[in-house]
This record gives structure tokens, C-alpha cells and sequence, in this order.
């Protein structure tokens, strides 16, 4: 089969993984393999290795900030041309607005290249090789990987496509992702508090709290809040001691899932699993039917704080919506999606 590059240096790992479905429509239209060059925060390794469309991944070597940086940085330019060169691609597809992404493709003499041709990107790029036809476009953010793929395919619609094969596993377990790239990211630890009790009265005793490095307080409380309790009969696993990959294993035995709008909560909806998500400082992301929300009002402005103007009321509204669609299953069997 063959090998295409696909060059995205993702914000974030929840966003890059919330574009998989698309690039994984790309690797069918095209029969070939997928090799991804993105940065290490995607942490892609973790979840695409064992897909059917993703051959390898490779991280940048990322640029340091600051005038004194700039031969260290040209050095670390031509080591990801030389990665690159290992593999004799014949076409790459540049899924990033930056001058940067672009140069190292053009540099490591690949024939073919599409790129987003956003503003700069436009004037290196053929017509009928780039989404943006004019310097003077304006960016259309998470809907670039999109509307892109739709154009190399000549699809009209691209429907979303959970990752990999299908396994049959026990799902008994509510996932509750407390974990966030950053405080603006991060709804009270007290309203979680409250779900896992509202959950506890719907006679769900089975969760999976996942949490990030820097939590540790938060996880405690849960502890303090549920474990000293010998009447609330609760099984709790917490993640801030595991990578990805070892939380995956658990993550698949969620029957639903609840949490901020983070990387692991992508995760879930890529792994067939209903996913409420709560948003703040970010609009929300409807690519599949699996993924729920809980915004802000219409006139709250979003900032790094407006996440906090979400009241517990409206999410356990939301919640027992998801429960209520479920017909108040606790524990099932499914077919799940396996990375």
C-alpha cells in the first residue's frame, strides 16, 4: 500500500483527535498508509498505533523561541527533513496555516503538496492544491481539516467514523474526565462532586475519575468524599499516575462519559462511547452523534473564567437526558472500537 505524509502540529491532543475520522476518510480515498508528523503534545503514539490507517508516527523537532535560538532551530529544521527523506514520499498534505510546516515539505523534495494555503501558504502553493484560493481569506478554524478532506475527495459529506476494529468487551463503568489543559478548561471539582452523587443515586457504583498530573487535591477529595463512606459502596479508579495508553483499557469500559472538554473526553466519543462535554472559553465541536454539550448561556461572554457561570442544575439536566436515552442501563455489553 502506499505512504502518505500528513503534517499537523495540532493544538492539542483533543483537537488533533478529534480529526482522526478525517484523515482516516483521506487514507481510504487514496489506499494508503498514513505516516503523521505532529508534535509529541498530540501524543498520537498513544491512540493511532494499532489503526488500520496510521502507519507511523513521528514527532517534530520543535523550534525554540528567541533570536539566540536560530541555528539551534535550523538544526532542527533539517532533522525533520531528514526523518522525512527516510521515507521517499510521493505526496504530503499540510493540515497547518504555517509558512514553517510547508518549508519542510518543500525541502525534503516531495512532489506533490497540498497545503491549507492559508495567507502566505497561498502564493507557494498550485490552485487546485490548496483549500484557501486567496492571500485575503479568512481562517475557518476547526473546520479547515474538514472542508479540506471534502475537497481532496470530492465528498460531499464526510460522516464520522470511531477508530479501528471492534471488540466485545463488559461496559460497567461511568467516566468522569476531571482533567483539562487549563484552569479556563476546568469546571469545579465541588459540581463533580455532585455528579458522582447524583450518579450514586441512579445506582451507578462503578467510576473512572481522570485527572491529570497536577490533581492530586482533586482526586483527594473524591477519595475523602466517597471511600470513607462504607455505606456508598463505590469502586473508584483514578489515572493521574497513568499515560494514555494505559488508561485506554479502562476508558473502553465506560458506558458513557461526562467532563470538561479535554483530549481524553475525544477520546471516548473516537472509542463509540455517549460523551457530555462542558465548555467554556471554546465553542463546541459536533462532529458525532456520540458527542453532547453543555454550553454557556447565549450571553455569557466566552473568557477563561466563563466556564464557571455553568450551574450544576443545567448539566445534571443534561445528564439525565443521556440517561434518561440509555433507558436507565447500568451495566451492558458492546461492540466497542479497539486502538
Amino acid at each position: 500500500m502506499n505512504k502518505i505524509l500528513i503534517i499537523d502540529s495540532g493544538k492539542g491532543w483533543g483537537q488533533f483527535v478529534s480529526k482522526m475520522y478525517c484523515y482516516q476518510k483521506l487514507s481510504e480515498h487514496l489506499d494508503s498508509k498514513i505516516i503523521f508528523l505532529t508534535k509529541k503534545s498530540t501524543q498520537a503514539e498513544y491512540y493511532l498505533g494499532s489503526t488500520s490507517f496510521c502507519e507511523k508516527v513521528i514527532y517534530l523537532e520543535e523550534p525554540k523561541k528567541g533570536i539566540k535560538n536560530i541555528f539551534k532551530n535550523i538544526k532542527f529544521f533539517l532533522k525533520n527533513i531528514e526523518k522525512i527523506n527516510k521515507f521517499n514520499f510521493k505526496a504530503c498534505y499540510v493540515f497547518h496555516p504555517s509558512l514553517r510546516y510547508l518549508f519542510i515539505a518543500i525541502f525534503s523534495n516531495i512532489k506533490n503538496i497540498w497545503g491549507l494555503g492559508f495567507k502566505f501558504q497561498s502564493l507557494l502553493l498550485k490552485r487546485d492544491q490548496k483549500y484557501y484560493q486567496s492571500f485575503f481569506s479568512k481562517s475557518k478554524g476547526d473546520d479547515e481539516t474538514l472542508e479540506s478532506v471534502k475537497k481532496i475527495t470530492h465528498y460531499l459529506n464526510i460522516d464520522y467514523k470511531p477508530l479501528s476494529s471492534l471488540d466485545y468487551v463488559l461496559r460497567d463503568t461511568v467516566g468522569i474526565i476531571i482533567a483539562a489543559s487549563g484552569n479556563e478548561k476546568r469546571w469545579s471539582i465541588n459540581n463533580y462532586l455532585k455528579v458522582i452523587d447524583f450518579l450514586k443515586e441512579k445506582n451507578y457504583k462503578k467510576f473512572l475519575i481522570i485527572s491529570g498530573l497536577d490533581q492530586s487535591y482533586d482526586e483527594k477529595l473524591i477519595k475523602d468524599n466517597f471511600t470513607d463512606n462504607f455505606t456508598d459502596n463505590l469502586e473508584l479508579i483514578f489515572t493521574s499516575d497513568k499515560k494514555i495508553n494505559e488508561v485506554i483499557p479502562f476508558l473502553k469500559k465506560c458506558k458513557f462519559c461526562i467532563g470538561n472538554d479535554t483530549g481524553f473526553a475525544h477520546l471516548s466519543v473516537n472509542l463509540d462511547i455517549e460523551t457530555l462535554i462542558i465548555h467554556g472559553d471554546c465553542p463546541p465541536q459536533s462532529y458525532s452523534k456520540l458527542l453532547k454539550h453543555v454550553d454557556i448561556e447565549p450571553d455569557v461572554v466566552r473568557s477563561p473564567t466563563s466556564i464557571h457561570t455553568i450551574k450544576i442544575e443545567k448539566v445534571l439536566d443534561e445528564l439525565s437526558k443521556l440517561l434518561n436515552r440509555r433507558g436507565g442501563r447500568v451495566v451492558e455489553g458492546a461492540r466497542l472500537e479497539s486502538v
